[in-house]
């Protein structure tokens, strides 16, 4: 019995285009992290009816703060899902050598 595993230019497509789109959505996760006062003055607007510069100190920071820390949780989200592909791709790569010797 001789099991395929999808070796060849499909998977090695598939498993490049998932980095990708994991790179990708690191890079956009991680853009309040950045700059978070550019990221409150975008969002002011949907968290408070009222632009950034109308808030009061304390709301500015409040909602910097609350930005970045949810990009800092997509970040680690991110590098966690990452992790994971690499881990899956690696064991992947360990049975097919297995099952070819």
């Amino acid at each position: 019995m001789k099991i395929w595993f999808g070796t060849g230019m499909r998977w090695r497509r598939m498993v490049a285009i998932s980095a990708a789109v994991s790179l990708f959505g690191s890079a956009l996760a991680g853009c309040a992290a950045f700059d978070p006062q550019g990221t409150a003055q975008q969002a002011a607007p949907s968290y408070y009816n009222a632009p950034y510069s109308s808030l009061t100190p304390e709301q500015k920071m409040h909602l910097e703060d609350h930005l970045a820390n949810q990009s800092n949780q997509a970040w680690r989200t991110t590098a966690s899902v990452a992790s994971g592909l690499g881990r899956l791709v690696q064991g992947a790569g360990i049975l097919l050598f297995a099952a070819r010797h």
